[in-house]
């Protein structure tokens, strides 16, 4: 099963491929013990339809925590120079947060922000998922940041 978003008034859809979501769902904080979990997110853009096609992470370098992940940058840039020789576009990051229906932090604001800006790209916007305890698609935030702002996505 996959899930669609309206991708605001552009006339295109997000859509997040099965296997994308059951990674999420293998890294999802439902005990009390469980770290925040992270990675990037890669896939192709067909006409009216951008398709996450591939979640990556976490790795051993990225530190983590109960309420915090911090990714290795480096990495991640590696990571992005290798597949997108594979064919696949970095569109964004995606992370855990231990509530049922999650809502991004003041720090995951600043910090897409950033990452836009700082980045080299040709994106209008990068993509944002976190991943809450409940079912899907309840328990995903999926939205787009900005240099001026960000948006939620609605499910289609």
């Amino acid at each position: 099963m996959s899930i669609r978003y309206t991708i605001g008034e552009s006339g295109q859809n997000l859509v997040v491929e099965a296997r994308v979501l059951d990674h999420f769902q293998r890294w999802r904080q439902i005990q009390p013990c469980m770290a925040e979990a992270g990675g990037q997110l890669f896939g192709v853009v067909d006409g009216a339809e951008v398709t996450i096609k591939l979640a990556t992470g976490p790795r051993q370098s990225d530190r983590r925590g109960r309420f915090f992940f911090v990714a290795d940058r480096f990495a991640e840039k590696i990571e992005i120079g290798r597949l997108h020789k594979a064919g696949l576009h970095y569109f964004g990051d995606w992370h855990t947060h231990p509530q049922s229906l999650p809502e991004p932090s003041g720090t995951d604001l600043t910090s897409m922000t950033d990452l836009f800006v700082r980045s080299k790209h040709e994106l209008n916007a990068f993509l944002m998922v976190i991943v809450g305890t409940a079912p899907f698609p309840t328990g995903l935030h999926v939205s787009l940041h900005a240099a001026d702002g960000w948006s939620r996505l609605q499910t289609c």
